[in-house]
Formats: C-alpha cells, sequence, structure tokens
C-alpha cells in the first residue's frame, strides 16, 4: 500500500479507535486482577497466540523454522506441558527456531540448517494488529523500522504501568515528561497512563518542531492526536520545547511541583535526569522527593550518583520500541538499575551469543512476547542487548505478583546510546566508511567511533581520527558528519539534533583502537566484557 495513503488512513482510524479507549477506566483492583490472571494463564496466553499468529498466518516467517524442527502446534502444545513455558523456548531455541536481531530488524534472511527464508521487518508484524499511528526505531542504512501503535495494545500495558507506580509509592505523584514528539513514543505512554487518570502536567520535548527534516509530517501527527484527546475530554498537555541545555527549566518546574507536593515524578532518558540534577544542584533546588523514571540508554553507577546527589531517586526501566517496557525498577534493588521483567507479559532468558570479531561471548537477551496485542510476534527474538538474569524473590510489591525475574548491569553489543537517543551500530557505519573518508581523504581504517563516559556520567561518543588524515577544520567534521546523519533517517536526524546540542561527539587524533585479536572495528561500545566467559546472574 502507497505509504500516504496508509499514513491518512491511520488519521482516520484514530478518532473512532480514541473514543473506544477512553472508555476503559481501570482501577487498581482491576490491574491487581489482571496481574494474578496473566501469571496464572502465561502457558495458555503464549499457546493461544503461537496458534493464531504463527501457526493460524501462513506468511509467518516462524512457520519454516517450526517445520525444520519438526514441531507442530499438537508437539508445542505437548512439551509446554511437559517441560514448562521457559523449558519449552529454550528446546525450540536448541533446535534453530529463533530470530536474531539482524533478521528482525529485516536486514540479514534467516539462514538455518541450509533453510534461507528471505525477510522484512514487517513479517514480524502482529496479523491482527489495528494500527492507529507509528512509531520509528532508529533503523539503519537509512531505511527505520516502522512500529504500529494499536491502542488495545496500550489499554493491555496499562496494569504494569499502574503497578508500577503502586510499587514506587507513586500514584499521587505529578509527572512531567521530558521527551519528544513522534515519531518517539512518549505519546503511547502518556496514554497508557490514560485509563486510570494519570496525564502529566507537563510535557517538555528536546527536539523542536523545525529540528528535523521530517518535522511537518511528525509534528501534524503529534497535535492532530493531542487535539482529539484534549476534544475528548482529556487535558493532555501541549509540547513545549526545551533543548538538552536548557535542563534548568526543567529543573525550576520539578522544583514548583515539590513546593506544592511532597513528591513529583519525572520521565526522562538517563542523561537527560543527570541533566536536571546537575542543573537543580547549580540552582540550589532541593529534588528531594523526585523519582527520575528513567530509560533509553543504561543507568550507570557515575549517572546515578549525580541524579541522587540532587536529593532525586532512580527509577530505571529497560524496553524497546517494539516491545515497550519489558522490566521496570524494583524498589528494593541490590543494584541501581535492578529490574523486574514483566512475565505476563514477556518470557525473558539468556543465551551465549558470540560479537563478531570481538572474541568475546555475552548473554544475549533471548525475549517472546505474550501479550495478543503486541505490535510485533516475537517468539525467541535475540535482542542485541545483554546483561545479568537472576531469579529472586525480593519480597517488593511487584515480587507479590510473581515478578521473580530480574535484570540488571544491561549493556548493547550494537548500538551506540548518547543523551538517550540510539542509533543502530549500521546506521553510522556508512558516515564512517564512505562519507568521511570521501571527504577528508583516508580509508575506513582510519576513522572509528569510540563510546565512552565523562567525568560526570555523561556518554560521550569519540571520532577517533589518524593522525595520518590533514584535517584543517576538525569542526567541519563533526558538522559533515551530524549532517549525513540528518538525511538517513527521521530518528537518526533527532539525534543528530541532540548530539548537535550537547556537543556529545568529540574528536580524538590517533590510531583507531583494535581488538584483543588486532582487528579493526569501526565501532567500539561502552563497557564491554573484559573476558571471554558469559556472564550469567
Amino acid at each position: 500500500m502507497n505509504e500516504a495513503l496508509e499514513y491518512l488512513q491511520t488519521f482516520a482510524r484514530f478518532p473512532f479507535a480514541l473514543r473506544k479507549f477512553l472508555q476503559q477506566r481501570l482501577t487498581l483492583d482491576d490491574a491487581k486482577r489482571i496481574v494474578r490472571e496473566g501469571m496464572e494463564h502465561r502457558e495458555e496466553n503464549f499457546l493461544r497466540m503461537v496458534d493464531r499468529s504463527v501457526y493460524g498466518y501462513p506468511n509467518s516467517p516462524y512457520l519454516p523454522l517450526l517445520k525444520m524442527a519438526g514441531c507442530e502446534l499438537g508437539d508445542l502444545r505437548a512439551r509446554v506441558q511437559q517441560k514448562g513455558l521457559e523449558g519449552a523456548l529454550r528446546d525450540l531455541r536448541a533446535a534453530g527456531v529463533y530470530i536474531t536481531f539482524e533478521e528482525f530488524k529485516g536486514r540479514q534472511p534467516i539462514i538455518r540448517n541450509g533453510l534461507t527464508i528471505p525477510v522484512m521487518a514487517r513479517d514480524f508484524d502482529n496479523p491482527s494488529m489495528q494500527r492507529v499511528f507509528t512509531l520509528e526505531t532508529g533503523g539503519s542504512s537509512g531505511a527505520a523500522m516502522n512500529v504500529g501503535v494499536d491502542l488495545d495494545f496500550v489499554l493491555d500495558r496499562s496494569p504494569h504501568e499502574l503497578l508500577s507506580l503502586l510499587a514506587h509509592d507513586c500514584l499521587d505523584a505529578p509527572s512531567i515528561r521530558w521527551n519528544g514528539i513522534l515519531p518517539a513514543g512518549t505519546l503511547r505512554n502518556i496514554m497508557r497512563q490514560i485509563p486510570f487518570g494519570h496525564v502529566p502536567t507537563r510535557w517538555f520535548s528536546p527536539v523542536g518542531l523545525r529540528d528535523s527534516r521530517h518535522w511537518l509530517k511528525y509534528a501534524a501527527a503529534t497535535y492532530y492526536i493531542i487535539f482529539w484527546l484534549r476534544l475528548l475530554g482529556v487535558r493532555v498537555p501541549f509540547p513545549e520545547y526545551v533543548g538538552v541545555e536548557k535542563s534548568e527549566l526543567v529543573a525550576r518546574a520539578m522544583g514548583a511541583l515539590l513546593a506544592t507536593h511532597p513528591s513529583c515524578l519525572i520521565h526522562c532518558s538517563v542523561s537527560r535526569a543527570l541533566r536536571v540534577s546537575l542543573a537543580a544542584q547549580k540552582l540550589g533546588i532541593d529534588l528531594a522527593g523526585a523519582n527520575f523514571s528513567i530509560s533509553s540508554e543504561p543507568a550507570t553507577l557515575a549517572k546515578a550518583k549525580g541524579i541522587l546527589q540532587s536529593g532525586g531517586r532512580c527509577l530505571p526501566n529497560y524496553g524497546t520500541v517494539e516491545t515497550n517496557r519489558i522490566a521496570t525498577g524494583c524498589a528494593t534493588p541490590n543494584a541501581i538499575d535492578d529490574m523486574h521483567v514483566f512475565k505476563d507479559a514477556f518470557v525473558l532468558f539468556d543465551h551465549p551469543y558470540p560479537i563478531p570479531g570481538f572474541g568475546i561471548t555475552v548473554p544475549a537477551f533471548n525475549l517472546t512476547n505474550l501479550i495478543p496485542t503486541a505490535p510485533k510476534v516475537m517468539l525467541n527474538v535475540q535482542m542485541d542487548d545483554y546483561g545479568v538474569v537472576e531469579e529472586r524473590s525480593c519480597g517488593c510489591e511487584l515480587a507479590n505478583f510473581g515478578y521473580t525475574t530480574h535484570l540488571r548491569e544491561i549493556r548493547s553489543y550494537t548500538k551506540l546510546t548518547g543523551e538517550g537517543v540510539t542509533l543502530i551500530g549500521n546506521e553510522i557505519l556508512s558516515v564512517l566508511e564512505n562519507v568521511l573518508p570521501t571527504r577528508f581523504g583516508g580509508s575506513p581504517l582510519d576513522y572509528q567511533l569510540v563510546e565512552e563516559e565523562d567525568a560526570q556520567g555523561f556518554t560521550r561518543l569519540c571520532l577517533v581520527i589518524s593522525p595520518r588524515v590533514a584535517i584543517a577544520d576538525e569542526h567541519q567534521v563533526i558538522d559533515v558528519m551530524l549532517q549525513a546523519l540528518s538525511h538517513s533517517s527521521p530518528m537518526a536526524d533527532a539525534a543528530s539534533t541532540i548530539w548537535q546540542q550537547t556537543h556529545t561527539l568529540q574528536i580524538k587524533r590517533m590510531e583507531p583502537q583494535r581488538t584483543a585479536r588486532g582487528k579493526l572495528l569501526p565501532l567500539y561500545l561502552l563497557q564491554r566484557p573484559q573476558n571471554s566467559e558469559t556472564q550469567r546472574g
């Protein structure tokens, strides 16, 4: 279907879907009941999902893999009954029924035991999804990945949001958001709280309406959705442009809330939380009672320290555009980034993955979605994240619902993250290997991007350039790089804008670093393991 026509059709459907969505109300008792029922019927929900969206969908890319493994629906039911849900999924993984990160994004065909299955990202779309608006991932090589939003899915995720707020005693806390307009997921996250009556008091966007080459399309969609929400009685605030270099404005807004309320909540990236905290300390604003609901990048100790020094509290979250929130912060954590997996919505376990070119193996996350309204069908999808996965009953409010799978120390082995915006590694490869050598000379061996954390805890991206390359104006290199990114995809365009504001990109004149095996890779990511043993919790 023509993209413009499809876009207009989603606009036309939205008011009708929204009216239905706003008729739904969610109480705390409802949320508790829904989650307990979901935990009790995890196996049945999984089997129902694969029956409808895999075995019952002839175009499913999972079907050839299951056929290769000799696993019909009856066989899968028997395996789940015999070994449990996690055991059955591990058996399928060992039999080749899984999807790698690159396959899921549609960048590589599925290749298993001589079987080749060409795939595109949209092949993993939920066939029963009713798309009402679209989000976008970071993309690669100029081809960003669209993710549809079904308001039934937003409603299905509301109980998790409500119980997270309950666990951290934030049910009555007024909130602020400092996240971008579409194609970022802020509106979906705002709407997740509407069924139980929560609406942010203010919405700050780090990206202005004209900061993006795609501003007209996404600004129009953002204001169209807000228009209908307000027309139907939900007073969602209009976004106010506050660049990341103006964090003192957000700090003052939080201080104003705390002057009249015992606590408040801000949803933002980890780096923006740190910027607000540092600005508050500089202005003498006490943020005691402030809760920072943080996501989009690792909550490292250095960043968390800066946030805590302002008087605030860190509430980490983990998720993706395709899945929405997968895990949320533990109320009695044993680490700053200790989180509970929503086990009624997901099955997550780790699986050893050797990183090509590095000679090391990481415990990559393996994810299966259990929610029938999810935008993507995910059956043993290997994420490009890894970390510590452990089973533990911590005794907090979330553990009481059976959420005993904990995550911590999450890192990516393919993504670059800075100031809360993320680019897939492939997206920037063409800039390093083609754009810069063509413009400034040298070869792809003379350029490398290294992810580092500075003394304050901010993630910096250092563009390493060999001293052999003669460049008269090094600042021009950064300008060319940002300009190339802005033409790559809407999310890369947003990354370019924010990185320009915060001077995230810096230049170092040195020879690019090599791996322990002597290989020169264009991307060096933050905090890689130092040995080849698989880390497990």
